[in-house]
C-alpha cells in the first residue's frame, strides 16, 4: 500500500507540473495522457513506476508511407544521431520517446518542458532526414535511368 500512495503522489506532482505550464491532458484510457504544443501530439505516458516519466511523440512515420527500408533506415539515424531521443516501432509506426528516470528533487515543470523540447529537436530531425533518404533515393533512381539510357545507345 506504501507504494500505492509513493506512486499517486509522483503522478499527482507530474500532473501539477503539466498544468502550471499550461497543458490540458486528455485521459487516453490506460495508456496515458495526450496533450498538444506547437501542432505536435504527445502522450504523458503513465505507468506504475514512479521512476520515471516517460512523453512520447505518436507516429511520426508509418510503414505505409514509403518503402520499408526508409522506415528502418530513419529508425537506425535517429537512435544512432540523437542523444536523449529513442525511435521504436509501435504497430508498424515510429514512435519517438523520452524517458527520464525521476530521483524526486526535481523541478519537474522545467523537466518537463526540456523534454518537450528535446522531442520538438527529434521530430525536426526527423522530417529533414526523411527528406534526405527520399532524395537519396531519388537520385539513385536518376542514376539508374541514366545507366540504362547509356546502355541502350
Amino acid at each position: 500500500m506504501y507504494n500505492d500512495k509513493l506512486i499517486e503522489t509522483m503522478k499527482e506532482k507530474i500532473m501539477e507540473a503539466f498544468a502550471e505550464l499550461g497543458f490540458q491532458l486528455e485521459r487516453m484510457g490506460d495508456f496515458g495522457y495526450g496533450f498538444s504544443y506547437e501542432g505536435t501530439n504527445f502522450i504523458y505516458l503513465s505507468n506504475d513506476d514512479d521512476d520515471f516519466l516517460n512523453i512520447s511523440v505518436p507516429g511520426i512515420y508509418d510503414l505505409e508511407d514509403g518503402p520499408p527500408s526508409t522506415f528502418i533506415e530513419l529508425m537506425n539515424k535517429i537512435n544512432s544521431t540523437l542523444k536523449y531521443i529513442k525511435a521504436y516501432d509501435l504497430e508498424q509506426s515510429i514512435w519517438l520517446f523520452y524517458e527520464r528516470e525521476l530521483l524526486g528533487d526535481e523541478d519537474l515543470p522545467k523537466v518537463i518542458s526540456r523534454m518537450i523540447l528535446h522531442l520538438e529537436v527529434g521530430l525536426m530531425f526527423s522530417r529533414k532526414t526523411i527528406a534526405e533518404i527520399k532524395s537519396n533515393a531519388d537520385d539513385k533512381s536518376q542514376d539508374n535511368d541514366n545507366v540504362e539510357s547509356d546502355d541502350k545507345e
